[in-house]
C-alpha cells in the first residue's frame, strides 16, 4: 500500500508539472473521488512563464492548458459520405486530446457513412454554423469529387473562411478548398495521387511536404498526414512541451514495419499499380475543367 501511494503521488506531481489534460484517465484514481484545495504553479508553455492559479479539484487540473498563442474556441470538421475516416477522426482525436473544442458538421444533420463503412451521427449542419475559428476539410475519393461541385457546400466553406483564423484540409480535402477558390496562389499539400495536376488546376503550388502552412491555410498530405498537421497546429497554439504531452497521451510514435508511404519510398510497381487503381475511378475528374457538371466526373 505504501509503494502504491508513492507511485500515485509521483504521477500526480508529473501531471501538475505538465499542466496537461489527461482526459482519458479516471480522476478517481488520483484522489478517490474527493476534492482538495491547493495552489500550484501553472506552466505557460507557450510563453515560458508560470501563473499561480488555484486548483480546487482534479477536474481543474485535468482540463488545464497553457495560454495559447492564438485563442481558438471552435474547430469544425466538415464530414460527408465517402470520406476517408482517419482524415476526420485522426485530427479529432488530436484536438480532443489537447482539450480543444472540436466537433463534426455535415451538409445535413444525421448519419454520415465513410468510405470504410463507419457511420457517425452528426448533430450540426452547415445551416447551424456560420462562423468557426478553425475549419478542417477531410478528403476521400469519389465522395470528395462530388463535394467539389456542390454549390451549397462551396458557398458555406467560403463564408466560413471569411472569418476563420485557420482554414485547413487533410488529404484530398485540398481539392474541395481549391474548388472553393481558396488555394489560388498558395503553397499546398495534398494526397500524392496526381497532386501536381490537381493543385495546378486550382492555381496552387504542390510542395510535396507532409503538411504545408501558407498564411492561414494549413494543408496536409494523405490520410495519416492529418495527424502530423493537427499536432503542428497544437504546437503553434500551445508550444513544444504541451504538444509532447499530447503525443505521449496518444503514444504517437509511428514506426511502420516496412519502408513506404510515398511514391518515392515505395517500389515503382506498387506506386504504378496504386495510381492505376485511382485512375480507374478518378481520371475523368482529374481531366474535368473546373465548374464542370457532375456528369463529367465519372463518365
Amino acid at each position: 500500500m505504501h509503494f502504491k501511494k508513492i507511485i500515485n503521488n509521483t504521477l500526480l506531481r508529473l501531471i501538475i508539472v505538465l499542466g496537461f489534460s489527461l482526459t482519458a484517465f479516471n480522476i478517481h484514481a488520483f484522489n478517490g473521488g474527493g476534492s482538495s484545495k491547493f495552489s500550484m504553479p501553472k506552466h505557460d508553455f507557450a510563453n515560458g512563464s508560470v501563473n499561480n492559479q488555484p486548483i480546487t479539484n482534479m477536474d481543474d487540473l485535468m482540463f488545464r492548458q497553457p495560454n495559447p498563442n492564438v485563442n481558438v474556441n471552435g474547430i469544425g470538421i466538415f464530414v460527408y459520405d465517402g470520406m476517408f475516416s482517419l482524415d476526420a477522426l485522426g485530427p479529432y482525436q488530436v484536438f480532443k486530446t489537447a482539450a480543444l473544442n472540436a466537433f463534426f458538421i455535415a451538409k445535413k444533420k444525421g448519419p454520415v457513412t465513410m468510405s470504410n463503412g463507419i457511420t457517425i451521427n452528426v448533430d450540426k449542419s452547415i445551416d447551424d454554423v456560420s462562423k468557426l475559428d478553425v475549419l478542417l476539410i477531410p478528403g476521400g475519393a469519389g465522395g470528395t469529387a462530388m463535394q467539389t461541385i456542390d454549390p451549397e457546400v462551396l458557398a458555406w466553406i467560403k463564408q466560413i473562411d471569411q472569418t476563420s483564423i485557420f482554414t485547413t484540409s487533410v488529404c484530398t480535402g485540398a481539392w474541395i478548398l481549391g474548388a472553393a477558390g481558396l488555394l489560388e496562389g498558395k503553397d499546398a499539400s495534398t494526397h500524392w495521387y496526381r497532386a501536381n495536376e490537381m493543385l495546378t488546376k486550382f492555381g496552387a503550388d504542390y510542395t510535396g511536404k507532409r503538411w504545408t502552412r501558407d498564411g492561414k491555410y494549413w494543408t496536409s498530405a494523405g490520410v495519416t498526414a492529418g495527424l502530423d498537421m493537427s499536432l503542428a497546429l497544437v504546437n503553434h497554439l500551445f508550444g513544444k512541451e504541451y504538444t509532447q504531452a499530447v503525443m505521449l497521451d496518444m503514444e504517437y510514435d509511428p514506426q511502420p514495419p516496412v519502408k513506404g508511404g510515398t511514391p518515392k519510398k515505395s517500389a515503382p510497381i506498387i506506386a504504378q499499380l496504386m495510381q492505376d487503381m485511382y485512375d480507374f475511378f478518378l481520371i475523368n475528374f482529374v481531366n474535368c475543367p473546373l465548374g464542370t457538371p457532375g456528369a463529367c466526373l465519372f463518365n
